[in-house]
């Protein structure tokens, strides 16, 4: 069956192939990419800057157990700034 595409010649749908066999590397590019993207999250965890981070995370979070009130209100008083920092007019 042919249709007619406006300003070009009449296509095929049976002559697509080639469309479908560009999608057939769309997987294999994304397991690399996921695999690329697994080994730089391992080297980040062997790495010193993650116990450090997680030595921020902890902290904070006792920080927060120790400290409620004054951290909803940080947290509320940067809701409200990036609110407005992002808040569109109309």
């Amino acid at each position: 069956m042919t249709k007619e595409m406006p300003g070009n010649a009449p296509v095929n749908e049976e002559s697509e192939p080639s469309r479908v066999q560009e999608t057939h590397s769309i997987p294999e590019q994304v397991e690399v990419l996921g695999e690329t993207a697994s080994k730089l999250y391992n080297q980040f965890r062997e790495s010193e800057q993650y116990g450090k981070i997680q030595d921020k995370v902890s902290q904070a979070g006792e920080y927060i157990r120790d400290n409620p009130i004054p951290s909803v209100l940080y947290s509320l008083g940067a809701g409200f700034v990036l609110g407005l920092l992002l808040h569109r007019r109309r």
